[in-house]
């Protein structure tokens, strides 16, 4: 499962894509015209305290607002066995 935020100006590079894939969730910053990826960091959502991680992490990409939507999104959607 796969899902991009599309945040412009408030986040690097301005687009976050946020991925699934069995047992890890990688969270990329993505360049809005090239779509490279400027940032990325993968967890392993076996580990204790992943959400925080992944918290932590959406917090160097971008604003507060957006890092609580977007890990909103991870916890209801992604999270679902």
């Amino acid at each position: 499962m796969t899902k991009s935020f599309k945040i412009g100006e408030y986040a690097i590079g301005g687009i976050i894509r946020v991925e699934r894939n069995k047992d890890v969730i990688t969270v990329e910053a993505l360049d809005w015209v090239s779509k490279q990826t400027i940032m990325e960091d993968r967890f392993h959502i076996e580990r204790s305290g992943f959400l925080n991680q992944i918290d932590h992490f959406l917090h160097e990409l971008t604003t507060s607002y957006y890092s609580d939507k977007i890990l909103s999104h991870i916890k209801s959607q992604m999270l679902k066995s």
